[in-house]
């Protein structure tokens, strides 16, 4: 169990410890690869992966059947050459490259043998891997290897095997898909160097990787008269343990002291990272913010509630708030004219599952001091209806990103993956003053297992956490929901964000603009979401991805302690200058298609924009709209397994 006092030195990801198991029989010496061996190959695409690994990784090396010739005599001793080279204890770059240049292919294939070593040497965890690369099948008699493998998931359900055919004979190649099958893996068949590559980056990425968490280490107090003080930034925390019932008062709360100037704003937000379950369903978890002054008293305005249901466990519920101006609401205890701008945060965690275990906290505290709007371009009144983006046919081959901290950055062209259903991946793409994000997805070919339909989801997620108002081109309706349809081969899903982002728009633009007024790293979230869970076989989805932003960039103020990660960055901002683009959006007649849009008065408090609370459980996510609300978030989530 993860305690306070280890908060400092919890690492910034969770990883699944994983054992890549290869392939190292006498056939491995066959030169049928652009007339190089399949050994160098295979030697060549673990070398390049190994860099990439993330630091906090748990990986190990493991081989069969590179000692004993491939001779009639020494099969039984063939048949049991199975040999760690790299035991799973952390992350040893140097070993895994040395140990892999040093194999020599030579004998049999014992795979059910080496899976049986594999699993037993990996540590406990809530989720552990094996990813197998082989060119051929199991000849050494025995339990057939998908039989060990549906045996091994019965003793240990937290396991997942994912396999790699290179080079691989059909009956090879089905004995590997029935291994990946029965574990609730993915299997790839691979025939060149550049596919084993590819294939072996996202086999492992998809192994080690669950949520990668990111922010300065920071343990709250226990109370709010031991609150921390905490100056804008990007924070990691620890929630203990939760308890038997949401909002049951027997949870953990962590506090933390906030100081705001006159005239700022706090924007706060919280992410928790979830474990992974004990397999029992109507389980609830829910994540709290609230606020007080510093003698206690309750600064929350209301109470609001979300739910969202989910059956995969790996994902993230996120809550965000913002307040008042400071000093500038009249009536309101922590922000009116006499108060002394000090603010106490509360992140509390309560429910189920896995009462005793702790998990991973992001906060986000942005403070948004007033700045001078004079010389900003005028907030958008209505949509502005560019151009969709065409719809890519290849791209680039990405390594997938599972988190805000992993996000996968935009690049100048159109991007290549996979996605398996209940997944959820995230895509960075920063966003200057008068910009707009332009994306375009075209789903490859895929056989989704009989009774199973599967849904495509994608929202805009702003760089404070709330949903962005999106429209799907030439529809013009705004929503923060963002794209959802029927996942079909060759279905195109193209989505762009409503208006520009101008600073303007959160008090001045119409309802659709008010989301976007931060310049920043925007996140675009794509979800695949089976209509069962139950089924055992996964499999992987193609798809190509295109990112764009289109508008003039020009300049505007940041948040203080935007994008800051460490204690050294965390200074204040200055206001930038006025931009010189406009934001395409200040003339009330619409234009290009627009629709108008009437903009309501601005608050008294400057607080025109609706919060917006997101809730993502497995790599599902659902926004809700919380209009005239601003202090106090809950987040309820229902977990099926």
């Amino acid at each position: 169990m993860l305690t306070a006092a280890r908060a400092e030195g919890y690492n910034t990801g969770r990883t699944a410890p994983s054992m890549l198991v290869l392939d190292a029989s006498g056939s491995m010496r066959d030169q049928d690869v652009g007339g190089r061996n399949r050994m160098d190959v295979a030697k060549e695409a673990i070398t390049t992966l190994v860099p990439m690994l993330p630091e906090d990784a748990t990986v190990g090396l493991m081989t069969y059947g590179n000692s004993d010739p491939q001779t009639a005599a020494s099969q039984e001793a063939g048949c049991k050459d199975v040999k760690m080279l790299v035991a799973p204890e952390g992350l040893d770059r140097d070993a895994l490259i040395r140990e892999t240049e040093g194999v020599k292919p030579a004998g049999y294939t014992p795979i059910g043998l080496s899976l049986k070593k594999a699993a037993k040497e990996l540590p406990e965890a809530e989720m552990r891997s094996i990813v197998l690369v082989s060119d051929g099948i199991d000849e050494c008699g025995g339990p057939p290897a998908c039989e060990v493998a549906k045996n091994l998931v019965k003793k240990h359900p937290e396991l997942r095997i994912h396999t790699i055919g290179f080079k691989a004979e059909q009956e090879a190649r089905d004995e590997l898909a029935c291994i990946a099958e029965a574990t609730g893996g993915t299997f790839a068949d691979a025939s060149d160097a550049e596919t084993l590559r590819d294939e072996l980056l996202v086999k492992m990425t998809r192994a080690i990787q669950n949520y990668a968490t990111n922010g300065q280490p920071i343990t709250g107090g226990t109370s709010a008269e031991d609150a921390v003080d905490m100056v804008p930034g990007s924070y990691l925390d620890v929630l203990e343990h939760g308890s038997p019932q949401i909002d049951d008062g027997e949870g953990f709360s962590r506090f933390y002291r906030l100081q705001l100037a006159p005239g700022e704003i706090a924007h706060l937000s919280a992410t928790m990272v979830l474990p992974g379950g004990d397999g029992q369903t109507n389980r609830l978890a829910q994540l709290a913010l609230s606020t007080s002054n510093a003698d206690g008293v309750d600064c929350r305005m209301g109470e609001v509630q979300a739910r969202a249901e989910a059956d995969l466990g790996e994902g993230p519920i996120t809550a965000a708030i913002d307040t008042p101006r400071m000093g500038q609401t009249e009536n309101l205890t922590c922000f009116g004219a006499d108060a002394d701008g000090s603010v106490i945060l509360e992140v509390e965690r309560t429910g189920d599952p896995s009462i005793d275990e702790a998990v991973p906290v992001e906060i986000q505290f942005f403070a948004e001091e007033e700045v001078d709007r004079d010389g900003l371009p005028p907030a958008a009144q209505h949509v502005r209806a560019h151009d969709p983006l065409p719809a890519p046919k290849d791209g680039a081959q990405i390594q997938p990103g599972f988190s805000f901290a992993s996000a996968v950055p935009a690049q100048d062209g159109p991007m290549r993956g996979t996605i398996i259903p209940g997944e959820v991946q995230f895509f960075r793409i920063p966003v200057e003053y008068g910009q707009q994000v332009r994306a375009a997805l075209r789903l490859g070919e895929f056989d989704a297992p009989k009774g199973m339909e599967l849904s495509l989801q994608a929202k805009l997620i702003s760089p404070l956490r709330d949903g962005v108002y999106t429209v799907q081109p030439p529809v013009t309706d705004a929503s923060v929901r963002g794209f959802s349809g029927k996942a079909k081969p060759g279905l195109v899903m193209q989505l762009n964000q409503a208006t520009p982002v101008q600073f303007k728009n959160r008090e001045g633009g119409g309802t659709e603009a008010r989301s976007s007024f931060l310049a920043g790293d925007y996140y675009l979230q794509v979800a695949m979401v089976p209509s069962d869970y139950t089924a055992q076989r996964l499999f992987e989805v193609p798809y190509v991805l295109d990112l764009q932003t289109v508008g003039k960039a020009g300049k505007g103020p940041e948040l203080t302690g935007q994008g800051a990660t460490s204690a050294e960055d965390r200074t204040a901002a200055a206001p930038g200058q006025a931009p010189e683009a406009s934001d395409g959006g200040g003339d009330p007649v619409a234009s290009d298609g627009g629709v108008d849009l009437e903009a309501p008065p601005a608050s008294k408090d400057g607080g025109g924009v609706p919060t917006v609370l997101w809730v993502m459980l497995g790599g599902l996510a659902a926004g809700v709209a919380l209009a005239g609300i601003t202090i106090g978030a809950v987040v309820l989530v229902r977990r099926l397994r």
